[in-house]
């Protein structure tokens, strides 16, 4: 009885090492598939546009060392902070898409006049539109953001007012994304995407 137990327990081991083993090759072999057939949705040295970190490149496709497990991740250095990374799993629930083509950067600008922008009166709700305008990474959804607050900004300046801070904070950052991917999209520098964008206002 005692060696009938114990060479089950020595199957049930050796079957769970199996298990893990195999496992763990599949996921390689999943891994080694998708980067040479290039089933990911991006490749390395493509500049995408990240829902929690604006315009990016991707470095490398991979495994970082801090990973337990075996999933790939998009390996990104956003273009406004060079000396950043950033790590996203392929199969991630976050939004990246690719940047803009110049064309239709150019006719959400065109348009920048008869825009409306987006500034609600009450904290809550125009703190909740704010998030979900930025998250939602719509590049004129950002526009309307930028030039509500702008608004918002003159209206007040006009009173001998300043804008409260969590507004300028939400400006600076949704100027930044703005003028990053409209300097990606038409190849100018950053300050000639800011200048275009003011002039499109």
């Amino acid at each position: 009885m005692v060696m009938i137990c114990e060479r089950a327990r020595k199957n049930g081991l050796f079957l769970l090492f199996a298990f893990f083993a195999f496992d763990f090759l599949l996921k390689k072999w999943y891994n080694y598939v998708t980067l040479r057939k290039g089933w990911s949705m991006f490749q390395i040295n493509d500049i995408v546009v990240y829902e929690n970190g604006g315009v990016c490149t991707i470095k490398e496709i991979g495994t970082p060392d801090f990973v337990k497990g075996n999933e790939l991740y998009y390996i990104m250095e956003p273009i406004s902070d060079t000396s950043g990374k950033l790590y996203v799993k392929i199969d991630n629930q976050f939004i990246i898409r690719p940047v803009i083509s110049k064309d239709k950067a150019l006719g959400y600008l065109a348009k920048l006049r008869e825009m409306e922008g987006t500034y609600n009166r009450s904290d809550k709700l125009r703190n909740q539109e704010f998030k979900d305008a930025l998250h939602s990474c719509e590049y004129d959804q950002w526009l309307g953001l930028m030039k509500g607050i702008l608004g918002e900004q003159n209206r007040r300046e006009a009173e001998g007012k300043r804008l409260n801070m969590s507004d300028e904070k939400v400006l600076q950052r949704v100027n930044r994304l703005l003028s990053d991917e409209l300097s990606v999209a038409c190849d100018i520098t950053k300050e000639e995407a800011k200048e275009k964008i003011l002039n499109a206002l």
